[in-house]
C-alpha cells in the first residue's frame, strides 16, 4: 500500500495533530482506522523509532530526526529502548540537549564482576493490595471512640 499522504494532512502529522491527520486521511481515501494510523506512520515517521537499524552508532541520528520532526515522545522510546535505562531517566536525558547523554553508559554503581541488586518490590505487588483501597492509620476511629464517650457521659449526667 503505496497511497500518497496529501501535503495538508503530512502537515497535520508533523505538527503533532495525528488525530486530526488520520481523520482528514480516512475521508480523502476511505481507509480503515488502523490502516490510515499504519500508513501515516510508516511514510511520514519511517519506522517510527521501534527498531534501530545498527547499535549505538545509528542511535544518535535516529535521536535527532525524531527531534527535528518535533517527535520527543519517540526519542525518548528509542533511548529508553536502546539503553534499558527507566522512562524518567530517559526524559530527562533527552531534555538535556546534550548528545552524550544519549549514549549507553555503564552502570557505575556495580563493580564489573558483580550482579545488580534487584530492585524491591513496588507496594503495589503486595499480595494483600487492593486496588482503590486507602488504608487508614486508625485516628478517626479513635476520634469517633471519643466523641462517643462524651456523648454518653454527657446524657448519664444530663439524665440524673
Amino acid at each position: 500500500m503505496s497511497t500518497p499522504i496529501p501535503a495538508p494532512i503530512a502537515a497535520l502529522w508533523r505538527n503533532n495533530d495525528k488525530i486530526a491527520a488520520i481523520k482528514r486521511l480516512r475521508e480523502a481515501t476511505g481507509m480503515g482506522l488502523a490502516e490510515a494510523k499504519s500508513a501515516l506512520e510508516t511514510q511520514l515517521d519511517g519506522d517510527d523509532g521501534r527498531e534501530l537499524p545498527g547499535g549505538a552508532e545509528a542511535l544518535r541520528p535516529a535521536i535527532e530526526a525524531a527531534l527535528a520532526r518535533g517527535d520527543k515522545i519517540v526519542a525518548i522510546k528509542l533511548l529508553k529502548d536502546a539503553t534499558g535505562i527507566g522512562l524518567k531517566e530517559a526524559k530527562d536525558r533527552i531534555e538535556s540537549g546534550d548528545p552524550q547523554q544519549w549514549l549507553p553508559q555503564p552502570n557505575a554503581a556495580t563493580s564489573p564482576g558483580s550482579t545488580p541488586a534487584a530492585p524491591a518490590a513496588a507496594a503495589w505487588m503486595a499480595p494483600d493490595h487492593e486496588p482503590g483501597r486507602v488504608r487508614s492509620s486508625g485516628a478517626w476511629t479513635a476520634v469517633f471512640a471519643v466523641v462517643l464517650v462524651l456523648l454518653l457521659a454527657g446524657w448519664y449526667f444530663w439524665r440524673a
